[in-house]
């Protein structure tokens, strides 16, 4: 475009453009070098940057400088990009050298007004030396990975291989380990120090994954086709944050170290004695560094260990407490209906199945307390069973799962594959759950319908039995963590103890669990037993003759209101008279106030809200020791603790009514074979 003339360049700008004072405050305000420029090609404000990075005359008028003359140092850049956009092309940045000082910037032109151009260079030196520093040490990163004798692989936090060297590429077949975890598969470790194979879990990128540091642990893998001998380093990748991003793996094979040990030995047997005696040294140093930290790990695992069992053991508890709180109210419940039926053989077979599915949930809180105090099977406490029988109960018990599900998708057809009599010895509770656990697991693996076969078999010693559908079964990995705690592929709708606790039954039990799958085709569960000779009862067991009922004064001290109500219920029902409270300060109140209708006994619960039931106990003793007391708890009673002085009898729920009726009474009843 050609200059005005200077009569034209002295004319003052259209009364829109704002004021040269305020244009220069407005470039002030930009972080780069910055000028705005009339459409005829002169200056009209420019900023401090701007005045030091052009050419700007400040003895002579901004009016009278023209572009081609401000923006030498941009040599063509500037002027042909005004020029353009003067024209009415669409603004754009160009990347240009400015002056001779290697500073490089981002030209950029866009019209800011009819009458205004604004130009900008902004410096983008740094952020090319960013990108030449990023590309410079990503190549000395590769060429360092190269040189390496030690196999290194880096991995995300994931647990994907993102980068090797050469010789790692070599040590594995191909196609190479991708994951830390396809690693593991293909070296197999075996940690030579503790003689044991290294889990998944244990290996030094998961341990690195976690957070930790590991040096120089000694692992026997198998790489090039061979067992090598390698020492293994890895160490966590941090942000800024000091979050974990990856992991760096270095392996160093030392399988040929004591051979190249000698040749260094031979290569500097002349130098003098005090160079022998420091490399002496400094390898015993080494040694006892690497025994002290691996004596620290240890250590340190084995804290870990005891804070997680007590931890466990605390939930555990809690848990048997509250299951045995709600199935309190079950087994009244189940008693009353059958008190007050009017004899229908179908109430009577509802409540005798209520019943049945409260004795294993009591066989299960039972396993729960023996897991705190690690009790075996204890001698003499098991039954002899038949299996088969076993079996059929549970199919008995589970039909109205099967025919809802039936009715929600495809049908479920089951065979029963039962042998007459196929005899063993066990809790009758515990396996009886093992069973419904693997029918309800077979019913849920077959989300379309199908069959689910049942069957008893005796083979050599073993007793046995079969739970087979044929439903998506397992992949190897999923059949492989089966029967591991709180494994499970059900998402939030399962527990992941269903097989883990079928595991734990046979293992009881002296016998096995194990699992066949196909995926797509169905899964069959063997639970294998000791086999025992099975004999048939003589005849129904005798009626219990209820004993003679003479109307007490009861007071009943209980927290869970069902749980309360239903007790109460089940004595008036044997005509006593009963006062029933729900904390220790109420059950005080009434004792303090029976003087004119003494209470004849009470009956207290062990977890209050305001107190503990054993304190009640001794404050009864204490204050009315003529009134006999009986203690129920949900706590699985513990042997020889010295708690259970001052209570004439101690009972656990779920409550049997025949028990408490006994006792009562001034007898006693066996103990109940749910456990």
């Amino acid at each position: 475009m050609a200059e005005l003339s200077s009569t034209e360049q002295v004319t003052p700008p259209v009364s829109d453009a704002p004021d040269v004072a305020r244009a220069t405050a407005l470039l002030e305000a930009l972080p780069s070098a910055a000028a705005f420029f009339l459409r005829s090609g002169m200056l009209y404000a420019v900023n401090t940057l701007g005045r030091e990075r052009f050419v700007v005359d400040s003895r002579a008028p901004l009016s009278s400088q023209s572009w081609k003359v401000v923006l030498l140092p941009l040599g063509s850049a500037g002027a042909a990009l005004l020029s353009r956009v003067a024209a009415g092309e669409a603004p754009s940045t160009q990347y240009a050298p400015l002056g001779r000082e290697g500073v490089m910037v981002d030209v950029r032109a866009v019209p800011f007004d009819h009458e205004l151009l604004l130009l900008t260079a902004t410096d983008a030196t740094a952020r090319d030396g960013q990108r030449t520093e990023s590309t410079r040490a990503d190549r000395e990163l590769t060429t360092l990975l190269a040189l390496t004798p030690s196999s290194v692989r880096i991995t995300d936090v994931a647990g994907r291989i993102v980068q090797t060297n050469g010789v790692a590429d070599l040590e594995h077949p191909t196609p190479p380990p991708t994951t830390v975890r396809e690693l593991w598969e293909f070296d197999a470790p075996h940690d030579i120090a503790n003689n044991r194979p290294q889990s998944f879990l244990e290996s030094t990128a998961m341990r690195a994954l976690s957070g930790h540091v590991v040096r120089r642990q000694l692992l026997e893998v198998r790489r090039r086709g061979a067992q090598r001998v390698i020492e293994s380093y890895a160490s966590p990748i941090r942000n800024e944050r000091q979050d974990v991003t990856g992991v760096v793996l270095i392996d160093r094979d030392v399988t040929d170290r004591e051979q190249v040990e000698r040749q260094l030995q031979e290569r500097e047997a002349h130098e003098a004695a005090l160079h022998r005696q420091v490399t002496h040294e400094r390898e015993h140093l080494e040694q006892l560094v690497d025994e002290r930290s691996r004596a620290l790990l240890a250590s340190q695992e084995d804290r870990l260990r005891e804070r997680r069992l007590t931890a466990v053991g605390q939930l555990a508890a809690g848990v048997m407490h509250d299951v045995n709180n709600a199935l309190n109210p079950i087994m009244a419940a189940a008693y009353l209906l059958r008190h007050h039926a009017e004899s229908p053989d179908a109430v009577r077979d509802y409540a005798d199945r209520i019943q049945k599915a409260v004795e294993i949930g009591a066989a299960t809180a039972s396993r729960v307390g023996r897991f705190i105090r690690q009790e075996p099977l204890h001698a003499g406490g098991d039954d002899a069973l038949d299996l088969s029988a076993l079996a059929e109960e549970v199919l008995d018990v589970t039909e109205p799962m099967r025919l809802r599900r039936s009715s929600e998708s495809g049908a479920i057809r089951i065979v029963r594959q039962l042998a007459p009599t196929v005899g063993t010895r066990g809790l009758p509770g515990e396996i009886r759950e093992a069973l419904l656990n693997l029918v309800q697991n077979a019913v849920d693996a077959m989300p379309e319908g199908g069959t689910l076969t049942v069957r008893t078999f005796e083979e050599g010693a073993e007793a046995g039995v079969a739970i087979r559908d044929t439903g998506v079964g397992m992949s190897a990995d999923v059949r492989e963590r089966a029967f591991e705690p709180f494994f499970t592929t059900k998402g939030s709708n399962g527990s992941g103890l269903g097989l883990a606790e079928v595991y734990g039954i046979a293992r009881r039990h002296r016998g096995t669990a194990t699992i066949s799958s196909v995926p797509g085709r169905g899964t069959e569960v063997t639970l294998r037993l000791p086999r025992a000779v099975y004999v048939e009862p003589a005849g129904a067991a005798p009626v219990a003759v209820p004993p003679v009922v003479m109307p007490k004064h009861i007071l009943v001290v209980e927290d869970h209101e069902d749980g309360r109500e239903f007790l109460r219920r089940i004595l008036q029902a044997d005509g006593h008279h009963v006062d029933a409270v729900g904390t220790c300060a109420e059950a005080r109140e009434k004792l303090a106030s029976s003087a004119a209708i003494p209470y004849d006994l009470m009956l207290t619960d062990v977890g209050l809200p305001d107190g503990s039931g054993w304190d009640l106990v001794r404050h009864v003793g204490r204050t009315v020791p003529d009134v006999r007391v009986g203690v129920i708890t949900g706590w699985e009673p513990i042997a020889d603790t010295g708690e259970s002085h001052g209570a004439e009898f101690v009972l656990r729920k779920p409550l049997r009514a025949a028990e408490l009726q006994a006792h009562i009474a001034g007898g006693s009843t066996p103990a109940s074979t749910t456990e």
